[in-house]
């Protein structure tokens, strides 16, 4: 990476779908809100500034959450995900290099699919280069279109795209990496003659590469890496599988969890190796258990300190007990 690299978060969404009077990227799973799951993706070297756009409805809450993390920018008017990104320009000026632009509400990314994305960006000298997946049966993304040899032409929305386009198995992310100079004269060719009346930002795949610019997709295996949250069936399915990637980091990490599927461990919590968590046990918040322990049945710990060798459990006191 030998350029300079800013990120910008879209995060001035509602939650219409949701049907919630919190702003959706504001929603906690396991201990963290979502826009934390993404800040902390985005927290790597050399990206030097982090942006988050929000709204007049989610701006005081969204920095109570981030502080002085990240640069707010307010998007007055939610016009489209391009809009979203076309309100930054101010806070872009003078600036030349990657910019990674990425949802507020994909969870599952991490700092090293965004350092490839970059990488891939930077190394090919390209335009755009966004992360993809391919589903036997794909969600209602958009469509990524190639052309015979395999090349990325445009994405175009599920609701615009034509039956024989949706029977297309790859769809985009809502991740991208520009090259910034190339971004901002793409963006101002966008017109919002679309089912939905937005500014999309997929769009600007298809402007640039019909100007002669390069863009590529990089597919995932991972499909959760594409996955943003929209509706309460999302939010439930997010969290049972950024649980069960818990679990899985503390097995990998020397903890025994007898029973996982009945353990709840939240993001933001540290365990010790040798531990051992039995069933019916939930650690929350931040809490630091030490080594060596054994925690549970029946234990709820929240923001709490545990020193190694400890020993805690539910125990049961009956009426005879408290004679």
């Amino acid at each position: 990476m030998n350029k300079k690299i800013r990120a910008l978060i879209m995060a001035a969404g509602k939650s219409k779908r949701m049907q919630s009077e919190k702003s959706k990227v504001l929603h906690e799973i396991l201990g963290k809100t979502l826009v934390e799951y993404v800040v902390d993706a985005l927290e790597f070297e050399p990206i030097k500034r982090i942006g988050v756009v929000v709204s007049e409805h989610n701006c005081e809450e969204v920095e109570t959450v981030l502080g002085k993390r990240v640069d707010y920018i307010l998007q007055k008017e939610q016009l489209g995900s391009a809009h979203a990104v076309m309100v930054a320009e101010q806070w872009l000026k003078d600036f030349t290099g990657s910019l990674v632009v990425v949802v507020g509400d994909g969870p599952f990314i991490d700092s090293s699919i965004m350092q490839t994305l970059i990488q891939h960006q930077q190394q090919s000298n390209l335009a755009a280069a966004f992360l993809s997946g391919i589903y036997e049966s794909p969600p209602p993304y958009g469509r990524v279109i190639r052309d015979v040899k395999g090349r990325v032409m445009r994405i175009v929305e599920e609701k615009d795209a034509t039956p024989e386009e949706r029977k297309i198995k790859e769809v985009s992310s809502s991740h991208y990496c520009f090259d910034v100079q190339k971004l901002f004269p793409a963006l101002s060719k966008l017109n919002r003659e679309n089912a939905q009346n937005e500014y999309y930002l997929p769009d600007v795949i298809g402007i640039l590469t019909g100007d002669g610019e390069k863009a590529d997709a990089i597919p995932v295996d991972d499909p959760f890496l594409t996955f943003g949250i929209n509706t309460r069936e999302d939010f439930v399915t997010s969290a049972v599988e950024l649980e069960r990637r818990i679990i899985k980091k503390w097995l990998h990490n020397g903890v025994t969890i007898l029973d996982p599927q009945k353990t709840y461990i939240d993001a933001t919590v540290e365990i010790g190796k040798d531990t051992v968590i039995l069933p019916f046990t939930y650690l929350g918040g931040k809490t630091h258990i030490g080594t060596k322990c054994t925690i549970g049945p029946f234990v709820q710990i929240q923001d709490s300190v545990i020193r190694d060798n400890s020993e805690l459990s539910w125990v049961q006191i009956n009426k005879e007990q408290k004679r």
